[in-house]
């Protein structure tokens, strides 16, 4: 197969900041495509302006099921089971601070249990029906070193529920390509989106406000990290490329990809971004100080970056030997420049703050 060119595909999780990203992609590669969507008409992502929005001007492309992973019926699923191009799973609940025994059980009824429910309907119907799962580089846990793709189930700890109801998601699917089930798994790592609401620009969002209100303020910028701290970023418009590029592939083999950048991007990289853009401002790297002793800016944008933190400090590599065989040249690299995004934002926060002073001051 030269590419993966469906009439219909089905794709849980649509209104998330991924799952309506590959949407808005794969319709704009495919004006004929055609998608059937399970999605929970009530939540705040689905009403959201601009969800709304695309889903106007698609919707004579679109069969929408309102329903959850959690409680999807037999009728829901043969529709979401009526398509060519295979069902493409993007739901999950994502919190990283997710706490109590609550919080725990609810993540892993969306993420493990809904997961394992779509599969078994795949396996039962014995039609071949292909399963994208979108899992994340960071079922790897607290492990160091290099995580191969082959790899799952390493008795690793977790930091927080949503890394282990991932792996433990992961484990149902192995279990459903032994029994017939078709489907790749695709583990992202911190995806960047243009459009914002994911890890790795919500953390360029808070820097530029933080960096925009320590130049109004007068104040140095200090990171409460060290400077050799780093995220494996990547931008959301390769992971898209390379899942659509790697559905075209035969069904079967029950492969992971790890899409992922080739190396992280360190804190120390973007200071050097922001000198370069506010040379006036002081920067420095302070790992031992107490969040109460940054300056106001500085200690807004470490209350910001509180879920990702320990992320920081992830001593792994990510194996891309599958990734790198297996996908098309035009899509073989993952580079990550986030310079123009600091740019973009810094300027905008600056223009803000500097609109909001000027009103202040009559």
């Amino acid at each position: 197969m030269d590419a993966y060119l469906p009439e219909r595909l089905a794709l849980t999780g649509a209104t998330g900041a991924l799952g309506f990203a590959f949407l808005r992609r794969i319709f704009e590669h495919d004006r004929k495509l055609q998608a059937t969507l399970l999605v929970r008409r009530s939540s705040k992502s689905f009403q959201a302006a601009e969800f709304q929005k695309w889903l106007g001007h698609n919707k004579e492309r679109l069969t929408l099921i309102d329903g959850d992973v959690r409680q999807v019926g037999p009728k829901e699923i043969g529709m979401l089971l009526a398509s060519d191009g295979g069902l493409w799973h993007f739901a999950a609940l994502t919190s990283l601070a997710a706490e109590g025994e609550e919080g725990a059980q609810e993540i892993h009824a969306v993420n493990v249990e809904g997961t394992e429910r779509l599969a078994e309907a795949c396996r039962q119907s014995r039609s071949g029906f292909p399963f994208y799962h979108v899992s994340t580089a960071y079922v790897v846990g607290t492990r160091h070193g290099t995580a191969l793709e082959a790899e799952h189930a390493m008795q690793q700890s977790f930091r927080n529920p949503y890394e282990a109801s991932k792996l433990a998601a992961e484990t149902r699917m192995h279990r459903a390509f032994a029994a017939g089930v078709k489907g790749t798994i695709f583990r992202p790592s911190v995806v960047v989106d243009d459009l914002g609401g994911t890890g790795g620009i919500k953390m360029v969002d808070a820097c530029a406000y933080a960096v925009g209100l320590a130049v109004t303020r007068g104040e140095p910028f200090v990171f409460r990290l060290k400077s050799s701290a780093s995220l494996n970023l990547v931008h959301s418009d390769w992971v898209i490329a390379a899942m659509i590029d790697l559905a075209r592939l035969p069904s079967g083999s029950g492969k992971t990809y790890h899409l992922t950048a080739p190396k992280p991007t360190c804190l120390g990289e973007i200071a050097a971004i922001l000198e370069v853009l506010v040379p006036n401002l002081k920067i420095s790297f302070e790992p031992e100080l107490k969040r109460a002793e940054l300056p106001t800016a500085s200690k807004i944008f470490d209350k910001a970056i509180t879920e990702i933190r320990p992320y920081f400090d992830a001593e792994v590599r990510f194996d891309r030997t599958n990734t790198e065989r297996d996908l098309s040249s035009a899509v073989k690299e993952a580079p990550m420049d986030l310079a123009p995004f600091v740019k973009s934002r810094l300027q905008s926060e600056l223009t803000r703050l500097a609109h909001r002073k000027q009103l202040a001051n009559g």
